[in-house]
């Protein structure tokens, strides 16, 4: 009996045991994967190591049970009498935690929980030397962002790699393009039909704006209209795809992304003289159609792929598009109130916040000061990012020239140095100090400036090299420069690749740090990358993105409407060989982009804000396009571009307004090109791409239209509609010009073709009112409108003549005409 009880004590002790056991790994459990994560990511900032608010530490079980001013804020077993339950609870308002970040119920929950089972918090594990490296955070539990949101945050959709769907056969019917069986089969889903398709005037019209951002002529119209050809749409296509102006457009739209500006910004906002290469760069780059994953590559290290002076154009041009890495605001007085440190910071943090946003859609600013609020990304992974760009040194002076013109510089600067060899020879054996000596030293002096004002230098561009040895990278405490702390290698995002990024460097004289970035983001196997640039592509084409945010993927942005889609043409744009040329045919040619844009009530029902795209949208034209139109229409368009950058005339009134500028004004800008250096009106009647982006002062008649601001990345215009845009088509100095050139070609074209017989406006009116629609609009006027045209020009004609304008009354009539059609909202938005 004394055996069985003893037994059964023994074995009641182990069970209490066990259940101990289990009571406190649970605990531990507990504690590792929901407690820990949030004490490190919501509380330690403030109550750590680094900084005590409320004399309050929470980075040890014994700092927590101590508390701070307010007493005790763990009590094990017991979550009502412990303040820190109290305070994510949110139930006392004087006691909040964390104050602007409430914590989620789970969370809550997990704290409550924690503390009930005791407060369990075992002592940190010793680290260990482990040579196996840290993986992913979907199938490693060690990875760092794994750890942080234990386990959560994974299942965002732009984190996956892009999958190549079988395409739909809405109804059983195949469609020719792809891209039309993914969209058809999202209408048939939801119970409606796609749109027929636009006729061809439209055709024409949307398809040129949105590839080349200049209207059709007349004479293309009435060519495309007429054309029996059943391949006329796609050698249309063809024919703006190979047009100059393509790139001119294409670029307009990529400078956006990049915040480009002929100026630094700041207060001085000096111009940047050489910023124009890399525009035309761009343009270039667009018109030869060079694969986007190369022109990734040169634009974030182009110059770790030239050794030296480039021997070909294509290296003059891998070398220009370092211009990227200058783009950002430069403030010059740093230097004068002992600021380098902090104007570096900034550099750095905007060129990683750019190239995160403008090549990948993620939107790394927010992880800049902390881990970011909604994304799988940390606060080391910005730092990780922007180690690759810690060596980039500023450049104006990388040499561009080619050999060829080099050899004929350094000749002819060779002959200079004989012409002035005896000069300088007899120079040296005067004395400054004797009277005799100094009038022929002032001559000698003379002669040799004059000589020298004859060499030649080669043509430089404006980018960027690698220091040798580039500073070390800290991550900054809640993002400030002046608090350092742990260091960081150059990383690319923890959630793929969390280990330290393996560099090797192209040649000695530079680190190889961009280029291993560049290589990374250009990779097919980069999930972001070639989605992001399809989806620009897409928005260009139909006024918003299959994803409605082009530079978040995160979970703060918008969910892909057709994310099948979305990697179809993902993964066909990188076997079409990153060919964007390719990537736009393929969309323009669909019958997706060829649908009416009419409204059709029963499809409204289903989808009132269109993203099934049963219809095109209506768009707008771009500030540019605007303006690149009204000077196309009047005749005064120049075809040919490039080159430095245009400065049009603006009131003074707004010259006065900036300090920069009116420094200059005085003469007081020491020479730094803080002014504003206007050109003649003929000069500046070039695309608008080509006309001077000032931070400071944009051009009043584009910023009307809703120009962006160039110190952040602009993944998408604003699309406003306010009464100074209509009074600025019609009273402003420049929409009265185009109006007026407009109103002299067309007047002295009817005559010319009438000859003898014209007879001013009681002859020539009809035609004029139908040579207006068919030029600005590319339409007949109908009946109402031909009416109604004719009578405008006689009232017009006859008022003028009342004011005393004889003479000039017609042309005036006709000035009031084109002023009224070109504010049509017709002119200005294309369908």
């Amino acid at each position: 009996m004394r055996w069985f009880a003893f037994v059964l004590f023994t074995l009641l002790l182990g069970a209490a045991t066990g259940a101990d056991d289990s009571a406190q790994a649970a605990g531990e459990t507990l504690f590792r994967e929901k407690v820990l994560p949030l004490l490190n990511t919501k509380c330690i900032a403030c109550h750590g190591p680094d900084k005590q608010e409320g004399g309050l530490r929470l980075d040890s079980r014994e700092a927590a049970v101590k508390g701070g001013e307010n007493g005790p804020s763990l009590v094990a077993g017991k979550p009502d009498e412990s303040l820190l339950v109290q305070a994510v609870k949110f139930d006392n308002p004087d006691l909040q935690m964390p104050p602007k970040d409430r914590l989620s119920e789970p969370q809550i929950a997990a704290f409550v929980e924690w503390v009930k089972q005791g407060a369990v918090w075992p002592e940190p594990a010793p680290a260990t030397a482990s040579d196996a490296p840290v993986g992913d955070a979907f199938t490693d539990v060690n990875n760092p962002i794994r750890k942080i949101w234990n386990g959560e945050r994974l299942d965002l959709w732009s984190l996956k790699p892009p999958v190549a769907a079988a395409v739909p056969a809405p109804n059983g019917v195949a469609c020719s393009n792809p891209i039309d069986g993914f969209i058809t089969q999202k209408l048939v889903d939801a119970g409606t039909t796609p749109s027929p398709e636009a006729d061809r005037r439209t055709l024409i019209r949307r398809v040129t704006f949105d590839l080349i951002g200049l209207p059709p002529t007349p004479e293309e119209v009435d060519a495309f209209v007429a054309d029996s050809d059943p391949q006329a749409y796609d050698n249309l296509v063809s024919q703006l795809l190979s047009s100059p102006h393509y790139g001119e457009r294409q670029a307009r739209l990529w400078l956006d992304v990049v915040r480009y500006a002929d100026t630094h910004g700041y207060e001085r906002d000096e111009f940047r003289p050489l910023a124009w290469r890399y525009r035309d760069y761009v343009v270039r780059a667009f018109n030869a159609d060079k694969p986007f994953d190369r022109f990734i590559v040169e634009q974030l290290a182009g110059d770790e792929l030239v050794a030296g002076p480039p021997s070909t154009a294509e290296e003059a041009d891998t070398l220009m598009a370092t211009g990227y890495l200058q783009l950002g605001q430069w403030d010059s007085t740093a230097a004068i109130f002992q600021e380098e440190a902090r104007l570096r910071a900034d550099e750095q943090a905007d060129l990683t916040n750019t190239t995160a946003s403008a090549f990948l859609g993620l939107t790394m600013t927010c992880c800049q000061c902390h881990d970011h609020k909604y994304d799988p990304l940390s606060q080391a992974d910005h730092y990780r990012l922007r180690a690759f760009f810690a060596g980039v040194k500023r450049r104006d002076d990388l040499v561009i020239e080619l050999p060829a013109e080099r050899a004929v510089i350094e000749a002819h600067n060779a002959a200079l140095e004989l012409e002035a060899a005896p000069l300088k020879e007899e120079q040296s054996k005067l004395d400054k100090e004797k009277e005799s000596d100094k009038s022929r030293l002032e001559e000698l002096q003379k002669k040799i400036a004059e000589i020298d004002s004859r060499r030649r230098h080669p043509a430089v561009t404006m980018g960027a090299t690698d220091q040798t040895e580039p500073p070390a990278t800290h991550v900054f405490y809640q993002g400030d420069f002046h608090t350092p702390k742990e260091e960081v290698a150059p990383g690319f995002v923890s959630v793929i690749l969390p280990g330290p990024a393996r560099i090797e460097s192209p040649r000695p004289e530079t680190t190889g740090r961009r280029l291993t970035l560049a290589n990374w983001i250009a990779s097919p196997d980069n999930p972001w990358t070639a989605r992001v640039l399809v989806n620009r592509i897409w928005q260009q084409h139909f006024g918003t993105g299959l994803v409605a945010t082009p530079n978040d993927f995160g979970y703060s942005g918008a969910k892909p409407t057709h994310p099948e889609l979305l990697d179809w043409l993902a993964l066909e744009f990188t076997r079409q060989g990153w060919s964007v040329k390719q990537l736009h045919r393929f969309i323009v040619t669909s019958a997706t982009y060829r649908q009416q844009s009419r409204d059709r009530e029963e499809a409204r029902a289903v989808d009132p804000d269109n993203h099934l795209l049963w219809r095109q949208n209506v768009q707008r034209l771009d500030a540019e396009s605007l303006r690149d139109s009204l000077l196309a229409v009047s005749g005064l368009l120049q075809k040919e571009g490039g080159g430095k950058a245009r400065w049009p005339k603006v009131p003074d009134e707004l010259l006065y307004a900036q300090p920069g500028i009116q420094e200059a004004i005085k003469g007081e800008d020491g020479g730094r090109m803080q002014g504003w250096f206007t050109d003649p009106p003929e000069a500046t009647n070039v695309r608008s791409l080509y006309l001077v982006r000032k931070r400071c002062l944009p051009i009043p008649f584009l910023q009307a239209f809703d120009l962006p601001d160039t110190t952040v990345s602009c993944a998408r215009r604003d699309r406003t509609v306010v009464a100074p845009q209509a009074l600025m088509l019609l009273n402003s100095e420049d929409g009265i010009r185009y109006a007026r050139a407009l109103a002299e070609r067309l007047l002295n074209e009817e005559k010319a073709q009438a000859g003898a017989n014209a007879n001013g406006l009681d002859q020539l009116g009809l035609a004029i009112v139908h040579r207006t629609f068919r030029d600005t609009l590319s339409r007949a006027p109908d009946a109402e409108e031909e009416r109604l045209s004719l009578e405008f020009l006689k009232s017009q004609a006859e008022q003028h003549r009342t004011a005393g304008e004889p003479e000039a009354a017609e042309l005036k009539a006709v000035v009031d005409l084109c002023r009224a059609v070109l504010n049509l909202n017709e002119f200005a938005y294309y369908d």
